[in-house]
């Protein structure tokens, strides 16, 4: 990348900010009806700017505690946290991304992963998108943290941890609405709490 276009793409970065401050300034909060914030953090790790996005993912967190954001979000998250040496809190993150989509981190590791017969509530936590998606986010990935997610599919604790989620995935679908499967989503919602420190909460 040539310091020209990394400026163009700097330049992207503060206009887009400047719209969100525009609208937290006129409207009392963030509308955003473009998504605009989603697409901040890979404007910066195109140009690899981590300490910038490390900024701008704090500020994300404050402004939108209650977004859950997209596979590949979680992922540029857990990146971006990795490439600033925060390695237990990018740990989390990739749990995240793990969790909101079970089959990204295999397809990242080179793996070919199966369609899975779980609880899936959106189309972002299926296999397709998840292919649709890898090579955008191959692109904006350093090898060291690639090597790192492979270390991670292959490591026996994390691989138990994900089998375990995708167990109780696999009971919430076959369960009818009821008591018990009220509780199998508090327990899967807490199950994801330990390992990922959010705050989730009951579909």
């Amino acid at each position: 990348m040539t310091e020209k276009q990394k400026q163009k793409i700097q330049k992207r970065i503060k206009a887009y900010r400047a719209i969100l401050a525009t609208e937290k300034k006129r409207f009392g909060g963030y509308m955003d009806s473009d998504g605009i914030r989603y697409v901040i953090p890979e404007l910066y790790l195109q140009i690899q700017d981590y300490k910038g996005a490390m900024t701008y993912f704090r500020w994300f967190s404050k402004a939108f505690p209650d977004d859950i954001g997209f596979p590949a979000f979680n992922l540029f998250w857990a990146a971006t946290l990795y490439e600033n040496n925060k390695i237990p809190e990018s740990l989390e993150k990739v749990y995240e991304t793990a969790f909101s989509n079970t089959y990204l981190l295999d397809l990242i590791a080179g793996y070919n992963p199966d369609p899975i017969d779980k609880s899936e509530l959106s189309g972002s936590e299926n296999l397709d998108y998840a292919k649709d998606i890898y090579t955008a986010c191959i692109d904006l990935i350093t090898i060291e943290f690639k090597t790192y997610l492979s270390g991670l599919v292959e490591n026996k604790t994390f691989k138990e941890n994900i089998a375990r989620f995708i167990a109780m995935q696999k009971l919430i679908k076959d369960e009818p609405v009821g008591q018990m499967r009220t509780h199998l989503l508090n327990e899967s919602n807490k199950f994801e709490r330990q390992l990922t420190g959010l705050k989730t909460t009951n579909p």
